[in-house]
């Protein structure tokens, strides 16, 4: 069927029962049509191997069907398998209920949020997802404005409540946001507070305090632009100034295991 040795020793070890199946061959073919690769199969096999195990006609098909009504496309629902393959090995009622209630949120299925609102809500249990809610509302949060953040950021709810909290905790007492900052721009949530939020802070409040900065610059512009651009427009003036400890400071902070030439 064409896989390699290395191939054969990663699917048999993540799923032994494949030795077993006697429509082995149909089933290959049939997940190797819908993830075109080799790779992806075997990636979606070793997060669950009950994906090769479970009835094709029965749970598989029928659970694909729902997701193409929904309007998403071949390639996004593999995507989605490989991301999180036991989603697909639940019953068809089961898939109902999700779309049903990424739906009661706000987000139809023509949004293009719609797969990823999905997948947040089948990783986490209901408990789980209101409990978000709850977090976001004793910061302040109105209930509209947390369905807002839903639709356009689901991959918060996939936070823990430490995590949310620490980042709310942060940008409101140190970096100094207000409430309806953060409301307003939720994909602040999103980052690592310890990787992004907090070492870009402290780099541009270090340079407001010592008046190398042109002009003030909000924080959400500061956070979204990549490394390159913020080590290149940003960074490089801690070395020009051979403010050299906390230049290291950040590099340390995101983990660059090598120093980055920035041009000035």
């Amino acid at each position: 069927m064409g896989f390699s040795d290395t191939e054969i020793v990663q699917l048999v070890s993540s799923c032994p029962r494949v030795l077993l199946l006697r429509d082995i061959q149909l089933r290959i073919n049939f997940w190797r049509s819908l993830l075109g690769s080799n790779e992806w199969l075997i990636k979606a096999f070793r997060r669950s191997m009950f994906l090769l195990t479970s009835s094709l006609a029965r749970k598989i098909e029928p659970n694909i069907s729902l997701l193409r009504e929904c309007g998403i496309s071949e390639q996004r629902i593999a995507q989605m398998v490989v991301k999180l393959p036991r989603f697909l090995c639940r019953t068809e009622k089961c898939i109902k209920e999700f779309i049903e209630h990424v739906e009661e949120l706000g987000v139809s299925r023509d949004c293009k949020i719609f797969p990823r609102a999905l997948l947040s809500v089948m990783t986490l249990s209901r408990s789980r997802f209101d409990a978000t809610f709850a977090t976001l509302m004793s910061f302040g949060w109105s209930q509209p404005d947390s369905i807002a953040a839903f639709r356009r950021h689901p991959v918060i709810w996939n936070l823990s409540k430490k995590n949310l909290c620490d980042k709310m905790t942060f940008l409101m007492n140190q970096a100094g946001c207000e409430l309806t900052y953060i409301i307003y721009h939720p994909v602040l949530l999103t980052y690592s507070l310890e990787k992004r939020l907090r070492p870009r802070y402290e780099v541009m409040n270090f340079l407001d305090q010592n008046k190398l900065l042109d002009k003030g610059y909000n924080l959400q512009y500061v956070v979204k632009l990549s490394e390159e651009k913020f080590r290149n427009k940003f960074l490089f003036l801690l070395r020009k100034e051979n403010f050299i400890a906390q230049y290291d400071s950040y590099v340390v902070a995101v983990q660059g295991k090598h120093d980055v030439v920035v041009e000035n």
